[in-house]
């Protein structure tokens, strides 16, 4: 329990170590969209990629939004050393955080804001037309005596001031604009809201009530600003409860179980627009009574918040701001085979549980003090250049072949145990594609531990699909190899093939 904690906690704090305030923050650290573009539609319905419009520096209409984004610290933009790595991705959006104390480190008034670094966060988004889920966070000490928790009820105003602000600023009207008039459409308010307190800190997850209040205040003012905005809820841990384990509360996480309810039951539900929580694989077995059918459970997890969101007559789209999974050799066990199997799987999943975006975290290697390498390329700096993992090169085989898929329906036979099998639909191809894969087959050691090394226990299974014949593609999509109606002796509009842990691609003729 203690190195669930900790992976939690070291994920968390270095986020924060990222940005110019939040040195301050904690150790623990579309969708419907009513922006410019067409709504949304349902997740497999999108219109194809095109190349956005450019002109004199100026981005006229921003990417075709798709479910595939990727998470970025700090400046953006072509002089950036990772630029190359993020245009070359196939990500059509970004998530980056901004502090509110950046802006306005003493109280003063939106003309003479600092607008600086928060321009420089968003440069992306005007020179690539990158849409971008920017994360408020780093709140001013004139204004509220922790960093990432409660603003006091008298300064609520000041905070709306600053949103409202904010999003004028990139709204893309011409009044009032950053340089180029680039537009973001998704504002998120703060990352993990749902943590307790550490230490002297304190977070809003033990203030649900505070949360709903301080969303009732900014609300009017952003959608004044800009009617077209998305208000996007904080994306919640959502797992490692401090109640997970009442015998042994040093054991437990930092997160609030029921800050989700204490929000939305003091009438939170009308002021936003998106739902948000973070996915990590740790956690998924929290999630199900049965692994070995359902993981990594990202879909499992979706259900139940957004069966929270339904006890109170709220339906919000969800989106997921953080999932990812390391390859390096640790606890959790790491590897690039287990880092390109979670691309793959969670990418699946997410389509599955009608998630319309979901953010890689992050795309590159933090470095330093956090131990796990997540990113979809290694850390970078201006003496070490970024060299692109194998997860890297899946994550573009889906933002590729995978743009425009809808959820069809999940094939189970009453013999599997541990198969994982979705079809898909690519509308734009007009084409059948399965994702299929097997989970461990002992969910007490899925990723080890110090006690028990990581043991590989996905197992090989044959399985028959309909179609008179498919392409079988392996996770960077080289063929495997061609099947036919009759592989297996039997001529009756369907093929067999061999699967294992590894996530494979099959397109299928019917």
């Amino acid at each position: 329990m203690e190195t669930r904690y900790g992976f939690r906690l070291q994920r968390s704090g270095t986020n924060r170590i990222l940005a110019l305030v939040l040195a301050l923050t904690l150790a623990i650290t579309a969708v419907a969209p009513a922006s410019a573009q067409e709504p949304a539609a349902e997740p497999g319905n999108e219109t194809p990629l095109y190349l956005p419009s450019i002109l004199d520096n100026k981005c006229y209409q921003l990417r075709t939004l798709s479910r595939y984004g990727v998470q970025l610290y700090g400046a953006t933009g072509e002089s950036t050393i990772l630029h190359n790595d993020l245009v070359a991705s196939g990500a059509s959006f970004i998530r980056n955080e901004i502090s509110w104390a950046g802006a306005e480190p003493t109280n003063t008034t939106p003309d003479k804001y600092n607008w600086a670094g928060i321009d420089s966060v968003a440069a992306v988004v005007g020179q690539g037309c990158y849409n971008m889920v920017m994360t408020i966070l780093g709140n001013p000490l004139w204004a509220a005596p922790d960093v990432e928790g409660v603003i006091p009820a008298e300064n609520l105003p000041e905070f709306a001031e600053f949103m409202g602000a904010l999003v004028e600023r990139y709204d893309g009207d011409g009044v009032d604009d950053a340089p180029g008039s680039p537009q973001i459409l998704y504002f998120e308010l703060y990352n993990e809201p749902d943590a307790g307190p550490a230490g002297s800190m304190q977070r809003w997850g033990e203030h649900g009530k505070e949360y709903a209040a301080m969303l009732k205040a900014i609300y009017p003012a952003m959608k004044a600003a800009n009617p077209k905005v998305n208000v996007v809820f904080g994306g919640i841990a959502y797992d490692f409860f401090t109640d997970t384990d009442p015998e042994n509360p040093a054991d437990n996480g930092p997160f609030v179980r029921k800050f989700l309810d204490d929000v939305l039951a003091n009438g939170a539900g009308p002021y936003f627009d998106i739902m948000n929580y973070h996915f990590y694989p740790l956690f998924g077995v929290n999630w199900t009574d049965d692994y070995l059918m359902d993981g990594p459970s990202l879909v499992k997890k979706t259900d139940a918040i957004r069966a929270v969101l339904q006890k109170y007559g709220v339906n919000k789209p969800i989106i997921i701001t953080e999932m990812g999974w390391h390859n390096n050799a640790m606890y959790p066990h790491g590897s690039d085979v287990l880092q390109v199997r979670m691309v793959v799987q969670l990418y699946a999943q997410s389509i599955v549980a009608g998630i319309p975006m979901s953010t890689w975290w992050p795309l590159s290697d933090i470095g330093g003090a956090y131990l796990q390498d997540s990113g979809l390329v290694t850390y970078a700096d201006e003496d070490t250049a970024p060299v692109r993992k194998p997860a890297y090169t899946v994550f573009q085989v889906l933002t590729r072949e995978l743009a425009n898929v809808r959820f069809v329906k999940r094939i189970v036979e009453k013999e599997w145990t541990n198969n994982v099998v979705y079809e898909f639909y690519d509308v734009a191809n007009q084409r059948t594609i399965y994702v299929a894969w097997t989970n461990p087959t002992d969910p007490t050691n899925i990723w080890g531990s110090k006690q028990r090394p990581y043991v590989d226990t996905t197992t090989a299974d044959n399985i028959r699909l309909d179609g008179t014949s498919a392409t079988v593609y392996d996770a960077f999509w080289q063929v495997k190899g061609t099947v036919v109606d009759g592989n297996d002796g039997r001529t009756d509009g369907r093929f067999q093939i061999a699967i294992n842990g590894d996530p494979v691609f099959i397109v299928a003729r019917k």
